[in-house]
């Protein structure tokens, strides 16, 4: 537990430098419209924020649990700071990591704990979602806690503990129910028809917190017509298992990769571990060929990564020299994540700093309408620009990212010529006259 702890510790430590960069798109996004609002409930998606964003069209950025917690932060200090929001979704990812080594310790051995520690710890996917106002890494803790509850001796207050933790972890990333139907298959293959009953009760519990909890935003989308239409991936399924294991770092993906190919043929006789692989597979297959949705990413699948992190510490176990390899990948992966481990994702706060700066000189600056959605995170003071004709009642127009209107932002770089960048990851433009 104690070597848990230190990486866990460690990883949460590490994972807030930069943490008071601007907020990324989705973060902004979340923010704007979840968490700094006049009303806790606007973290259940109930209605629309910005006039001209409709909140279907934006719910889907609405990671329930995460939306909650940080609004209630908000209601509580009112702060507006990147890194107190981010504070959450960090230290969850750190859990994660430190009760994974703990538990992979105990199963396999201090090297083989370690190891997979380290891999999560420092795997892009994981890093990249763990460190954003985000709910994945939540949902990964949650799933992790409710396995090791499942894996213990059962009691009426640890089935009761288990129902909770599994639906938060569904209410923070709706895609975590996957974990939920694992579980069910997992007991399955013991052919134990009282264990089965023993645990339904448990199971509808935490499937109705976590449906209850996104209920809303999925009737918007799915029934609304809040999703674009369906888009077909071809090759979501190699990106998905390349993504879970380092992509896309090259040298790392391919230590990863071939360590956790080797732990499941270590683990090959375990029938359960099929029947969750099974689940997994039906799952993306449903997804991918049938649902197709038009936001389909392996990061929706995050929670999976402790999984992963099982299946390299069962190979370690058998054959200890696989452990350098899963370090250099580590050390391959933080050298390729450290040079924009503190860059600005968006020119938010200087385009904030820009469009106070026009406000106050008694101009209008304006924004291309989607735009409003992220750049609302910062300031509001501007006015939406949906029409070419609106155009003429700017002095300035502001554009922060790439999902605007592409002819109607062109249109504005034409009638104000005069082009001022903002440096970020994605640089912001403010165009005047």
């Amino acid at each position: 537990m104690i070597v848990g702890a230190i990486l866990g510790v460690a990883t949460a430590a590490v994972y807030l430098i930069g943490a008071n960069r601007s907020y990324g798109y989705d973060e902004a996004a979340t923010f704007a419209n979840f968490v700094a609002t006049p009303s806790l409930w606007d973290a259940f998606a109930l209605h629309t924020v910005l006039p001209t964003v409709p909140i279907k069209g934006v719910a889907s950025n609405d990671h329930v649990l995460l939306s909650f917690l940080s609004h209630v932060i908000y209601s509580a200090t009112g702060s507006r700071s990147e890194a107190v929001y981010r504070l959450v979704p960090v230290l969850a990812a750190g859990g994660t990591v430190g009760l994974t080594t703990a538990v992979l310790i105990r199963r396999f051995g201090i090297v083989a704990g370690i190891c997979a520690g380290l891999f999560i710890a420092t795997d892009p996917l994981f890093v990249d979602n763990g460190r954003d106002l985000r709910g994945y890494s939540l949902a990964a803790l949650g799933c992790v806690l409710a396995t090791v509850l499942l894996a213990a001796r059962w009691t009426r207050w640890r089935l009761v503990a288990y129902a909770l933790l599994m639906g938060l972890a569904i209410s923070a990333q709706l895609f975590a129910i996957v974990v939920l139907f694992m579980h069910v298959a997992w007991i399955a293959t013991r052919g134990s028809w009282p264990q089965l009953r023993q645990l339904a009760l448990a199971w509808i519990a935490a499937a109705a917190i976590g449906v209850a909890a996104n209920a809303n935003i999925q009737v918007m989308e799915l029934f609304q017509h809040g999703y674009p239409p369906s888009v077909f991936y071809p090759t979501f399924p190699r990106d998905l298992v390349f993504f879970l294991l380092g992509a896309p770092v090259l040298l790392a993906l391919g230590l990863w990769l071939s360590t956790a190919v080797l732990g499941l043929w270590t683990l090959r006789s375990e029938r359960w571990l099929w029947a969750a692989i099974a689940v997994a597979a039906v799952v993306v297959a449903v997804l991918w060929l049938g649902l197709q949705p038009a936001y389909l990413y392996p990061r929706f699948f995050v929670f999976l990564v402790p999984a992963c992190a099982y299946l390299m510490a069962a190979a370690i176990a058998r054959w200890r020299v696989l452990a350098p390899l899963v370090v250099v990948g580590a050390a391959v992966a933080v050298t390729t994540l450290v040079p924009d481990w503190t860059h600005d994702p968006l020119a938010l706060p200087q385009a904030a700093a820009a469009v106070e700066r026009i406000h106050s000189a008694g101009g209008r600056a304006c924004v291309i309408h989607s735009d409003e959605q992220v750049l609302s995170a910062y300031t509001t003071d501007f006015a939406v620009v949906t029409r070419p004709e609106q155009l003429t009642d700017c002095d300035a127009v502001v554009v922060v990212s790439w999902a605007v209107d592409l002819q109607l932002r062109d249109l504005a770089a034409q009638e104000f010529p005069r082009a001022t960048l903002l440096q970020a990851s994605y640089p912001a433009v403010v165009l005047e006259r």
